[in-house]
């Protein structure tokens, strides 16, 4: 499914989730690419937003596959699609390489700005969280996402994505009280902005902007 631009899909996302509206809902932003959607979604649902913040590992076994990631905090999370024995394997020969990267990824994270400053994440217990990208083909942020609130006491845990594929649609399905999509798609092999017809023309720092401030807005 093709979009005119991202607010539309907002908009469009917004009208499947009503029950949500006026909630006091946390959209929890997996990717900072989706976030004018986001927007967009959470202004009609009068909902906070919180940005997912983490850096990838790649794999030293296979430099195109993504290893886990690391977390604000300096959690490593597997990426879901490798069992926990086919890391152990990874790591008997590889196992400085994979702490060095680790080590470079939290350091790469403490370098960026806190894209959530005023966000206490005390708030996600008793709250509905809505994990949310415009498209989602990679499982990685979704368990990220879920380290993160495994922490807290979320009142419901639904997946929200306009194009999502059927892999992933599975993963939410499994690990969140329900899912809302617009599209499922078989699989993908274009970015992101192949199904927008019009540009992201905000950069990521006026992005994450507008986000804390509409979180502001309805605290």
């Amino acid at each position: 499914m093709f979009y005119p631009n991202r607010q539309v899909l907002g908009d469009q996302l917004a009208e499947k989730l009503t029950q949500f509206k006026g909630t006091d809902s946390i959209i929890f932003c997996l990717k900072k690419s989706s976030l004018v959607s986001c927007i967009e979604l959470a202004a009609h649902l009068h909902a906070y937003v919180y940005i997912l913040q983490y850096a990838e590992i790649q794999d030293p076994f296979d430099v195109t596959r993504t290893l886990g990631a690391i977390t604000q905090n300096g959690d490593f999370v597997l990426n879901p699609t490798i069992s926990r024995g086919e890391y152990e394997y990874i790591a008997m020969d590889f196992m400085s390489v994979i702490e060095e990267r680790k080590r470079d990824a939290f350091s790469q994270i403490n370098s960026m700005e806190d894209p959530n400053p005023n966000f206490d994440l005390a708030a996600f217990n008793n709250r509905n969280i809505l994990l949310f990208a415009d498209i989602l083909s990679s499982q990685i942020q979704i368990e990220v996402a879920l380290h993160i609130l495994k922490s807290y006491r979320p009142a419901l845990i639904a997946g929200v994505c306009g194009n999502i594929t059927s892999e992933i649609s599975d993963k939410f399905n499994i690990e969140t009280d329900g899912v809302t999509y617009m599209d499922i798609l078989p699989n993908t092999f274009f970015d992101d902005d192949h199904y927008f017809d019009q540009p992201d023309n905000f950069t990521e720092e006026q992005k994450i902007k507008m986000a804390n401030n509409i979180s502001l807005y309805w605290a």
